[in-house]
């Protein structure tokens, strides 16, 4: 009987752990989306920034001439 009590705690730790990782994958999915998105984000911020570098660049000059 020791057997099969040991057998069946072994196989609940097994699900439990692959349960476990399956719920850690997600999180890891949803993390990834947040930093791909929050790259976007920062990428379209530098975009702008660097318009309106430009653009300001070339207002000074025009009033240094």
């Amino acid at each position: 009987m020791s057997f099969a009590r040991d057998a069946y705690a072994a196989f609940k730790k097994i699900l439990l752990v692959e349960e476990r990782i399956a719920q850690l994958s997600e999180g890891v999915k949803r993390l990834q989306m947040d930093v791909n998105s929050q790259a976007e984000r920062l990428a379209k911020l530098e975009g702008k920034f660097e318009f309106l570098e430009q653009g300001l660049g070339a207002r000074r000059r025009k009033q240094t001439d």
